[in-house]
């Protein structure tokens, strides 16, 4: 039952009897091992080394079978869709879903680098061992692969997790280069609509989704802007164009309509009459690289399809800034498609640790209350901080990542309260209403305490139906976050791994890596030490 405190957005997250009431003392105990084991430095750093060494000393099986029981059992469900059904049960028996993601990594992975956080930075993505993962393109074929992987991961939400979601890559169903072109050409056209303006100069080293999108196009500031850079032979032509993506005909043209307009195969013809071949010319895809695209659209939509079916919904993970502009231009056509039902099919996910992605949230909800769809969505910190920093220093280019901590939680937290108090506004209707504000569904992706507690506060001061509100955590972490919510009647939900056992061992190594590096937060600290009071509790009850 939920307590009285829960309805009035005020939880009390540090009960361990029921933050760890789902684990009996064996289970518990073992949670403590695998804390205070990531808490080694020289273990942990060298963990991928001792996984070998013992490999070759005690055979693979043995070494199997001690991570099955150890780190395996700890982090990962099972090792197929029906293995994992008594675990998905059991958590369901508490009120906690879950989020199920087939975590076999490829073997020659190198594990991410190691970064300090501060506190609940460790809940930057839900599942970010899986989000950090990339894959190798290695042929279409290895795609169509994939593709079955992920339609076996929607097969095992409806099975052992009706309620639940299945987490898929786009990088994994396509040639990560080939959504890097997309990406770039992409940009490159946000740019040019910039630049179409009189007094519009996009600096090519602006991050994304910090540009500045909020001035309309008039016709003379188009057609203008169209004549510096593309050769104009047919008047008529041009007025056709922009009365076209002029789609509510009221002589401006807006970033939106800009954006839902112009397709990628349409843009290899736009730039055969540039004036200058410059970088849109060069991003534009040629035939080959448009039937490749359409290879994937075609095993994006055929998971969707089977999702749609079995009322599954997908979350799309968020990946590298090289490649998220196609992700998220791929997302929305599906959101277009799939999101228009009793419920939102297709979310997307918002990495906030990006300057400028409150805006760019904003601008998706506006499109989809303009365009009549249900918004979905799941939003996180990040999971590419060092990378990402890294390749902007390289390339001599302002980072896309916020400068602080702080500037971070600033946006997840001004992201979170405009999805809320956007759903706040909207219709009661059975289905999406083109041009009014239809009820959206959020999974707030978040291990920190405090930005659950502002979720929790700001649903109860709305007046917000928590069903269409959720919150997620990682399978082995922050259980006082997860079953405390679930005992209140919160949407709690697990971040499900599972697969081979020898195929996951680069996942439980990322993990096992990842919390040395979160260990030394207060946060983490307070849930080993609830562990600890809660084992002594248990066997020493005088």
């Amino acid at each position: 039952q939920a307590d009285d405190a829960g309805a009035h957005g005020t939880l009390d997250f540090k009960d361990p009897t029921i933050a760890f009431a789902s684990m009996n003392t064996l289970q518990l105990f073992r949670s403590w091992l695998v804390f205070q084991t990531c808490a080694i430095g020289w273990v942990v750093r060298n963990c991928d080394a001792l996984y070998g060494l013992s490999v070759r000393l005690i055979g693979s099986r043995v070494t199997h079978g001690l991570l099955r029981y150890s780190l395996f059992n700890h982090f990962c469900a099972g090792e197929s869709a029906t293995g994992i059904v008594p675990r998905m049960d059991h958590l369901r028996s508490f009120g906690v879903g879950g989020i199920l993601d087939y975590a076999a990594e490829a073997k020659d992975e190198q594990p991410p680098k190691a970064e300090k956080v501060k506190d609940g930075d460790e809940a930057s993505t839900i599942g970010a061992p899986r989000s950090a993962r990339t894959y190798t393109y290695a042929g279409e074929s290895l795609c169509d692969a994939n593709a079955e992987i992920f339609l076996d991961a929607i097969r095992a939400v409806r099975d052992a997790s009706p309620d639940g979601f299945a987490a898929i890559k786009l990088s994994g169903l396509g040639d990560p280069k080939l959504l890097e072109r997309m990406s770039t050409c992409l940009v490159e056209m946000t740019r040019l609509f910039m630049r179409l303006s009189s007094d519009g100069a996009a600096c090519p080293t602006t991050p994304y989704y910090c540009i500045d999108l909020s001035f309309p196009l008039d016709w003379d500031a188009f057609s203008a802007g169209w004549r510096r850079f593309f050769k104009v032979e047919d008047e008529a032509a041009l007025r056709q164009m922009f009365d076209k993506i002029d789609s509510d005909q009221d002589g401006r043209i807006t970033f939106l309509e800009w954006s839902d307009t112009i397709r990628l195969s349409e843009i290899n013809e736009i730039v055969r009459t540039c004036i200058n071949q410059g970088p849109l010319y060069n991003a534009a895809l040629d035939e080959e690289e448009l039937q490749l695209y359409m290879n994937l659209c075609g095993r994006v939509r055929k998971i969707m399809q089977l999702a749609q079916e079995f009322g599954v919904r997908v979350m799309v993970d968020a990946e590298w800034t090289d490649i998220q502009p196609a992700i998220d231009h791929l997302v929305i056509f599906l959101q277009r498609d799939y999101n228009i039902g009793d419920r939102p099919i297709v979310f997307q996910t918002y990495q906030t640790y990006l300057k400028g992605m409150h805006q760019s949230v904003l601008r998706d909800l506006e499109r989809s209350r303009r365009e009549g769809w249900y918004f979905g969505a799941k939003v996180v910190r990040g999971a590419y901080m060092v990378s990402e920093r890294e390749k902007a220093s390289q390339r001599g280019v302002e980072s896309p990542i916020c400068e602080t901590y702080d500037e971070t939680q600033e946006n997840f937290h001004a992201t979170i309260e405009s999805i809320l108090r956007h759903n706040h506004g909207a219709h009661g209707a059975a289905a999406p209403i083109r041009g009014e504000t239809s009820p959206g569904e959020l999974l707030i992706a978040s291990h920190n305490q405090s930005s659950v507690e502002l979720a929790t506060r700001l649903i109860a001061e709305l007046g917000k139906d928590q069903s269409s509100v959720y919150f997620g955590q990682l399978l082995g972490m922050a259980d006082n976050l997860t079953f405390t919510l679930a005992r209140n009647g919160y949407k709690a939900y697990k971040y499900v791994p599972y697969g081979p056992i020898d195929e996951v061992v680069p996942y439980l190594i990322r993990r096992t890596q990842e919390n040395s590096a979160i260990l030394g937060s207060p946060g983490v600290q307070e849930e080993r030490a609830m562990i600890g009071r809660e084992l002594r509790r248990r066997m020493l009850p005088f």
